[in-house]
């Protein structure tokens, strides 16, 4: 009985914090909350480590041996008219990269370390911020 009456209460508890802790920025804003800009693509670079540290072994059920996957880490940079953005893509990185061309504009939302950027299909990349900073104006 005592069991069944905790778990009763932990339950209702569950029930009424959840929605609160969402409403309250507790729990992550979906894409329609964020606040979209547009800005430029000023820089593109990817970079390899000169030694890549891994193991290649044969894939189960034989055949050749394959090579270490080697990471690649993407950093990127945005303008707007007032603010400068340094990204980097996550290690390891997504299965499909951002498609940046350097001078093309770019959709973006910006949720403190976090920038969501946003491809002409409406897929989002999530990058983190490396340095952000204001343009001066002359």
């Amino acid at each position: 009985m005592m069991r069944r009456l905790v778990w009763t209460a932990c339950a209702m508890a569950a029930l009424i914090l959840v929605p609160g802790a969402s409403a309250i920025g507790g729990l992550p804003m979906r894409a329609a909350d964020r606040t979209w800009q547009t800005g430029k693509w000023i820089e593109v670079k990817v970079t390899r480590p000169r030694v890549t540290i891994g193991l290649s072994g044969r894939p189960f059920g034989g055949g050749a041996p394959q090579d270490a996957r080697v990471t690649e880490y993407r950093t990127y940079v945005i303008e707007t008219d007032d603010l400068r953005l340094e990204l980097r893509e996550p290690v390891p990185p997504p299965q499909r990269a951002v498609d940046a061309l350097v001078g093309l504009s770019v959709t973006f939302a910006i949720e403190k370390k976090i920038v969501y950027v946003r491809d002409e299909d409406g897929t989002e990349h999530r990058l983190d911020v490396t340095r952000q900073s204001k343009k001066r104006r002359p």
